[in-house]
C-alpha cells in the first residue's frame, strides 16, 4: 500500500489556549533547487559507501550485517549501531540495509512503520546560516513502482539525546529505476542534528554519494521573526538585521496545512528596513512567506518558509436592547473559523480609594459544562485520574474563566493535573513551523481582565500539590517530585495577536498539604488575564479560594465578564443582561476559534483570533452614577482616549473624562 511518510513516534499532543508565543520555525517538504551560482559549498558530512564492497548493484548482499547490534531496533539502538569500519564518518545507524557495491540497498520486508527499512546520519552541526542546510545523493529503485510515494526522511534536533525532537519529514518525489540526483533543502539545523531516512511501503531502493552542506554566501540568510498586525488583508513580515545586506526581498506564496507551495503572490518585494508591509491578501488563505537579504551584487539563500495562518479579529454589529435587556449579538462569519466565543462584561465602580477586589472565587459550586463533579479528595484520587482536556468551568464567580486538563470536586475546590505538562516540558513541546508552545499546560484561567496601571496587582490562593514519583524514569529509579505552581499574568499583544506572558511568580509547596499563598504583580495591564498551573511534578494541584485585588481611586471603573458563550458555530449570540443592567456600561466583544495542524507533530490544537474591541453597547443612565451629589457640583478637568492619550476635545467613540471630584467615567461621543 502506498502512503505518504509519517513519523513513527508522533506526539498525542493538544493545547487548549495558546497564550505565549515563541520565536517562529519553519517547513522544508519542498525540494528545492540546486545550489546557488554564487554559493560556496561548505561541507558538513559526505559519505560514498566505498567500505561497503560486498554485493553488487545488481545483487546487494542480504547475509551481510553492516551492524554491530542485532535484533530489532529498540529505543535508540540503531540510530548509531552501523559498524564505524564500513562508513568514513563513525556513528552512522541502519535496519534491513545492506551493502550493494559501494552503495546501500533498503530491503524493507515489513509493512510495520517503526520497523521499516531506515538508514540514518551521525549527529551533526546544522546550526551555520540560521539553519538552513542541503541533503544530497543519487537513488533509484530496482523496479519501477507506480504512484510510490517516495523515500520518506525525517530530521531530528538531537539536543536532548532521550528526548529528540522531530522538526521536518517529507518524501523524496519522483523516484523511478533511472539514477537521478535528489537535493533536499532543510531549514531548522540545529547544532545536534540527525536525518533518517525510511523505506515504508516495501519498495527497494539503492542509494549512493550523501552528502550535507551548507550553502555559504556573501550575506547570511535572514532569520524571520514573527509577523506583526495581521488585519486579514494585510501582515508586516520581520526579520533580524543581516551583516553586509542592504536590501531584503519578500516572497509570498499561497499553500496549504500540508506545507505545499502554490502560486507565488508577492514577487520579490523590496525593502532597505527589517520590516515591510505586504497588502491585498485574502482573508482565510494559508501563506508562506520567505525574505532574501542581498548586499546589491548577490543574494542569500532564501530564509526558511514562515507560515501565515491567522483568524481575523471579528467586529460586532450595533445592538437594540430591548426593554427586558434582550438582545441578538451579530457579527460577520470569519473565513476558516470553527466557532466563536461571545463575551459581556459591565463596568464597576470603585466607590472610594482603597483596595477593590476583582475576583473573589471560593469553586463551592463550581461544576462542569454538565454539571456534574468529581467526589475524591486531595490524596485520594483514583489510579486513572479522568481530567477533561479543556473546558468553561461553571458556577463560578468568574464568568469566562477557562481551565485545561481539569476536575471540578464535590468539596468545593478544582483540581488539574500536571503528569501531561511535566514531560512535555523535558520534551519541549511546541509547533516547530509556527514556535507555538504546544505544552499540555495543567491550568486555570481567570477571564480577560482591564488592570488598571497605575498600580500593583495582589492574588492570594490556596494550593495543595502532591508528592508523586516519575514511573517513566526508570534509568534514575523512579525518582519522587513536588508538585508546585506558577501565577501569571499574560497580556494581549495587539502587534503580534496573541497573549503573551509579561510577568510570572513560582510557588513553593509543602508535601501534600494545602498551602495559603500569595503574590503581588508590579502592575496591572489592560486586556489580561492571571493563569495558575501546575509544574514541577507529574502529578495534580489543588485550587481552592482564588482572590484577586489592586488599589483603586474612587471613581475608577473596572469591566468585569458577566456573560460568556463560548463555542457558538453561528456567528451570533442571545443574551438578556441582569435587571440592573441600565445602572451600568455594557461591552461586547468576541473571538474566533479554529484548529491549527502542527505539520511536524501530526497534531492540532484551537488557535485563537485576536479579541475584538471591547465595544460599549450600552451607556449608564444618569442614575446610576454614585454619590449623585456630588457629581452635580464636579467639572471635567480633562478627557482621555481608551489608549491613554489626553485629548483636547471630544473624540468620536469611547472618551474617558477625568473629573474635578478626582473620579473618572467613560462616555460615548456620537
Amino acid at each position: 500500500m502506498n502512503k505518504t511518510h509519517c513519523l513513527t513516534a508522533a506526539l498525542a499532543v493538544l493545547l487548549a489556549a495558546p497564550t505565549a508565543v515563541a520565536t517562529q520555525t519553519a517547513n522544508a517538504q519542498t525540494v528545492q533547487e540546486a545550489a546557488k551560482a554564487n554559493a560556496q559549498q561548505m561541507i558538513i558530512l559526505s559519505e560514498d559507501f566505498s567500505k561497503m564492497t560486498s554485493g553488487s548493484e545488481s545483487n546487494p548482499d542480504l547475509s551481510f550485517n553492516i551492524n554491530t547490534c542485532t535484533g530489532m531496533p529498540s529505543n535508540d539502538i540503531f540510530y548509531s549501531c552501523v559498524n564505524p569500519d564500513y562508513t568514513q564518518t563513525p556513528g552512522w545507524g541502519s535496519y534491513q540495509v545492506y551493502p550493494a557495491g559501494g552503495m546501500i540497498y533498503f530491503n524493507n520486508t515489513r509493512a510495520d512503520d517503526y520497523y521499516a527499512a531506515h538508514f540514518n546520519t551521525p549527529v551533526f552541526d546544522a546550526s551555520a546560516d540560521n539553519g538552513i542546510y542541503f541533503v544530497s545523493f543519487r537513488a533509484r529503485l530496482i523496479n519501477n513502482a507506480p504512484d510510490y510515494a517516495g523515500l520518506g526522511y525525517t530530521t531530528q534536533d538531537v539536543t536532548d539525546p532521550k528526548n529528540p525532537a522531530y522538526t521536518e519529514y517529507g518524501n523524496v518525489k519522483n523516484m523511478t529505476s533511472e539514477w537521478k540526483e535528489f537535493t533536499l533543502r532543510f531549514e531548522q539545523g540545529k547544532k545536534a542534528t540527525r536525518v533518517i531516512f525510511r523505506e515504508e511501503d516495501g519498495v527497494k531502493v539503492l542509494l549512493d554519494d550523501f552528502k550535507v552542506y551548507y550553502e555559504k554566501t556573501a550575506v547570511g540568510s535572514p532569520n524571520v521573526l514573527r509577523h506583526l498586525f495581521y488585519t486579514g488583508t494585510s501582515f508586516r513580515p520581520r526579520w533580524n538585521k543581516v551583516e553586509g545586506a542592504t536590501k531584503y526581498y519578500v516572497n509570498v506564496y499561497k499553500s496549504d496545512e500540508e506545507g505545499n507551495i502554490g502560486e507565488q503572490v508577492v514577487t520579490d518585494l523590496e525593502t532597505t528596513d527589517t520590516i515591510c508591509t505586504v497588502r491585498n491578501i485574502v482573508p482565510g488563505v494559508i501563506y508562506r512567506y520567505n525574505v532574501t537579504a542581498s548586499d546589491g551584487t548577490s543574494k542569500s539563500q532564501p530564509s526558511r518558509y514562515v507560515v501565515l495562518n491567522e483568524l481575523q479579529s471579528p467586529t460586532p454589529d450595533d445592538v437594540e436592547i430591548a426593554a427586558d435587556g434582550s438582545y441578538t449579538a451579530t457579527w460577520e462569519k470569519i473565513p476558516n473559523a470553527l466557532f466563536y466565543n461571545y463575551y459581556v462584561y459591565e463596568d464597576r465602580i470603585a466607590e472610594n480609594d482603597g483596595e477593590f477586589t476583582l475576583i473573589d472565587e471560593d469553586f463551592n459550586s463550581v461544576t462542569d459544562a454538565g454539571g456534574s463533579k468529581m467526589d475524591w479528595t486531595p490524596g485520594n484520587e483514583p489510579k486513572d485520574i479522568q481530567t477533561q482536556a479543556k473546558g468553561y468551568p461553571k458556577g463560578t464567580n468568574m464568568n469566562g474563566c477557562f481551565a485545561a486538563y481539569w476536575a471540578p470536586l464535590t468539596g468545593g475546590y478544582v483540581m488539574v493535573d500536571g503528569w501531561n505538562y511535566f514531560y512535555d516540558v523535558v520534551k519541549n513541546v511546541q509547533d516547530t513551523e509556527t514556535g507555538e508552545d504546544l505544552k499540555r499546560y495543567a491550568k486555570i484561567e481567570t477571564p480577560v481582565l482591564n488592570f488598571s496601571a497605575d498600580s500593583s496587582v495582589k492574588l492570594n490562593v490556596s494550593l495543595w500539590g502532591d508528592y508523586a514519583s516519575d514511573d517513566l524514569d526508570k534509568e534514575h529509579n523512579y525518582p519522587e517530585y513536588q508538585v508546585n505552581a506558577i501565577a501569571a499574568i499574560v497580556a494581549f499583544n495587539p502587534e503580534t495577536g496573541l497573549y503573551e506572558e509579561v510577568e510570572r511568580k513560582h510557588f513553593d509547596l509543602d508535601k501534600k498539604t494545602w498551602k495559603n499563598v500569595e503574590c503581588e504583580f508590579s502592575k496591572g495591564y489592560e486586556d489580561a488575564k492571571i493563569v495558575i498551573y501546575a509544574t514541577d511534578g507529574p502529578s495534580v494541584l489543588y485550587i481552592d479560594n482564588l482572590k484577586v485585588t489592586q488599589q483603586l481611586k474612587k471613581g475608577d471603573a473596572f469591566a468585569t465578564c458577566i456573560e460568556c458563550q463560548p463555542g457558538l458555530v453561528d456567528a451570533k449570540a442571545s443574551v438578556t443582561l441582569p435587571a440592573d443592567y441600565a445602572k451600568k456600561n455594557i461591552y461586547q466583544r468576541v473571538v474566533a476559534v479554529n484548529n491549527h495542524k502542527s505539520l511536524f507533530l501530526n497534531l492540532e490544537y484551537n488557535w485563537y483570533s485576536g479579541p475584538s474591541e471591547l465595544q460599549l453597547i450600552h451607556e449608564a443612565s444618569e442614575t446610576a452614577i454614585n454619590d449623585a451629589a456630588a457629581d452635580a457640583a464636579a467639572v471635567e478637568v480633562a478627557r482621555y482616549a481608551v489608549d491613554g492619550t489626553q485629548l483636547a476635545a471630544p473624540q468620536k467613540g469611547v472618551n474617558i473624562v477625568r473629573m474635578s471630584d478626582g473620579t473618572a467615567r467613560k462616555v460615548v461621543v456620537k
